[in-house]
């Protein structure tokens, strides 16, 4: 997952080292690792000097470049570290200096940022989980204490006590835990057209939680998120949840090899669309849901947009479900439309929740799921079958189990995730 804020050059660092990192009682050996896993994650990595100081080691005037962005990041000091390039390096943690910047009339300050439990593959390792061997790198916990932002000497954004936590099962199945914390917007600090519309819908400030549980069973190629949640108060909570196959070790290492030929050759774009195309067949859809659950959202825009067009919020519904009919019409499937017809109907009278899930018999392979978008758009919901409901009193209340994934539990990973090349998603922590 990648992640732009104003201090660029401070996140990769904090990406970077979550799945990239070296270690060395011999400091020149650590740094010379370092920068070659670095490079595996199409990251170029250099420094002033490498020294040791006991069981740790500092890189001094360490600077990070990928995709034509370069930063300055400083001297950074990998604590506890041992091992050996060839038998690979273990660092008990790596604590990042925390941030201050100022930019025009924005101010930026981060706050504890760690890694934890680094482990590198070596060069000569033996027995190498399948979770690692196109990473060569695994970290157990990265977080964050906190994140603040104010514009003009006013809050605008908080976020507090994020992390990833990994656990590698003895199945050698990869389990992640992602928790991007607690945040809050102050939407009356920023932007005047915004802050009045979002003062007209009764936001002023927005806080939630955003975080879910990965997986990845590298054997069987089986990848999952169950489930990615998006919950803000006093408005509702989005979930999102899937399960793929055909997602091995050998596709994701076929992956990075195809983005290096597309980088040294863009003009061979077009063959390597072609090529892109060939790996994709490899993968198949074993299930997806996404469910809203309303938490008083819904009748605020339509009380909000109702008011801005002189209608009252009944007369509102009614266009706008008057107005579905036509828009389904070109899928040519008068049993989905009516089925999402009924279903947003439902949903806007009395908002509680509203899902799309898949439940195919089989995993869908996905070169038959572009196929059916790209020639019979019709016959989409029964490929997939796709099911659109709302207010479902049946409703998980987790709502995200992945069906048809039986396989992605695993008892002894707990829920953690990722390491990862460029070609991880999913569970992935640079």
């Amino acid at each position: 997952m990648r992640f732009k804020t104003s201090v660029p050059a401070a996140a990769t660092l904090l990406l970077l080292l979550g799945s990239t990192s070296a270690f060395a009682v011999d400091a020149q050996a650590f740094a010379t690792r370092l920068k070659a896993v670095a490079a595996q994650q199409n990251v170029d990595l250099s420094y002033d000097s490498a020294e040791a100081q006991g069981d740790n080691v500092v890189l001094k005037g360490m600077t990070l470049a990928s995709s034509g962005d370069k930063g300055k990041v400083g001297d950074i000091t990998f604590e506890g570290v041992t091992g050996s390039t060839e038998e690979g390096w273990t660092v008990k943690r790596i604590p990042i200096a925390d941030i201050d910047v100022t930019e025009k009339d924005t101010h930026t300050t981060v706050k504890g940022m760690t890694i934890e439990g680094v482990q590198l593959v070596g060069t000569q390792a033996k027995d190498v989980p399948a979770a690692l061997q196109f990473t060569d790198v695994y970290f157990d916990r990265a977080g964050l204490g906190s994140l603040h932002v104010e514009k003009g000497g006013k809050p605008v954004f908080d976020l507090t006590d994020a992390s990833i936590a990994n656990s590698l099962g003895k199945d050698g199945v990869l389990a992640s835990d992602i928790d991007f914390g607690t945040f809050k917007a102050n939407f009356a600090n920023g932007d005047p057209e915004t802050a009045k519309r979002m003062h007209d819908l009764g936001y002023d400030t927005v806080s939630g939680t955003i975080g879910g549980s990965a997986s990845w069973d590298p054997q069987k190629g089986l990848l999952g998120l169950d489930p990615f949640e998006i919950d803000i108060e006093n408005a509702g909570d989005l979930s999102f949840s899937y399960a793929m196959s055909g997602y091995t070790p050998a596709f994701i290492k076929s992956m990075q090899d195809m983005q290096k030929q597309m980088a040294a050759s863009p003009e061979g774009k077009q063959a390597a669309g072609m090529a892109m195309m060939g790996l994709m067949s490899q993968l198949s859809l074993n299930s997806a849901d996404l469910v809203y659950s309303d938490d008083s959202l819904a009748d605020k825009l339509l009380t909000y947009y109702a008011q801005q067009n002189g209608m009252t919020k009944e007369q509102l519904i009614q266009q706008l479900t008057g107005m579905l009919p036509p828009l389904l019409s070109y899928l040519q499937n008068p049993d989905f439309q009516q089925e999402v017809t009924n279903a947003v109907t439902t949903f806007l009278k009395d908002p509680q929740s509203l899902s799309i899930s898949i439940e195919p018999d089989k995993p869908v392979p996905a070169m038959q799921i572009m196929g059916a978008a790209m020639g019979a758009p019709q016959t989409l919901p029964k490929v997939l079958s796709m099911t659109v409901s709302a207010n479902d009193v049946d409703q998980e209340d987790d709502n995200g189990a992945v069906p048809n994934d039986g396989d992605m539990t695993n008892p002894d990973a707990g829920s953690a995730g990722g390491t990862g090349g460029s070609g991880d998603a999913g569970v992935s922590g640079n």
